[in-house]
């Protein structure tokens, strides 16, 4: 983890040096993500990249960072449902959709794409808010008894950790279905299904597991 970063570029130079960046990660990959590569692509002086930015990290983080604030946008429609569980389903495909827009910056965000990056402390801040958005949709749908009362951290981090193993396999060419928007989908219902409300008699599958020991 890295401290925040104070240094504010003028929007049109972060403009300009994001896209650069973008560009140079779609086409020819982390390598060429130097600062003098940046310069270049972007048609400015390299001494603009270290005044405005920092370093190659600097740049990285206002990707991620911008990322992060067009996801939580994205997802923030389950938010806005008048029904918790759709507004909750809304929000997962939101997520698939978000990555599929933009491939590069989820690489970035998610898989590792640029080695040896590390979130800066105001950019994890950022990742932890859009995770929030998910796990607020969690908890009104427990709310409503859509679905069962748990701990709605937990519940979220495990429809993240799905929705995110999903999209990743997508991503790197590893989904061996032809239709994997309808697998996508599939995958939804089934955690939505299984995190439902318990059938009479059911047992939680947390006691199911405690009794079997």
């Amino acid at each position: 983890m890295r401290g925040t970063r104070y240094r504010t570029p003028s929007i049109e130079i972060e403009d300009a040096v994001v896209e650069a960046a973008l560009r140079l990660l779609a086409t020819t990959g982390p390598a060429a993500l130097t600062v003098r590569g940046l310069a270049t692509e972007a048609g400015i002086a390299p001494m603009g990249i270290y005044n405005h930015f920092g370093d190659k990290n600097g740049v990285i983080d206002v990707v991620v960072r911008r990322g992060f604030e067009d996801l939580t946008a994205d997802v923030s429609i389950g938010l806005a449902a008048e029904e918790p569980l759709e507004g909750l389903r809304a929000g997962l495909h939101a997520y698939r959709e978000f990555a599929m827009r933009h491939r590069t910056t989820y690489a970035v965000m998610f898989l590792r794409e640029v080695p040896n990056y590390t979130m800066a402390d105001d950019t994890l801040e950022m990742a932890a808010r859009s995770f929030g958005v998910l796990t607020q949709c969690v908890e009104r749908a427990m709310r409503t008894g859509e679905l069962r009362r748990d701990d709605p951290v937990a519940i979220a981090q495990q429809l993240w950790s799905a929705t995110h193993g999903a999209v990743a396999l997508e991503l790197t060419d590893l989904c061996l279905v032809d239709d994997v928007v309808a697998t996508y989908a599939a995958m939804v219902e089934t955690m939505l299904a299984g995190l439902g409300p318990l059938r009479a008699g059911a047992a939680a599958p947390g006691a199911r597991r405690a009794h079997a020991r």
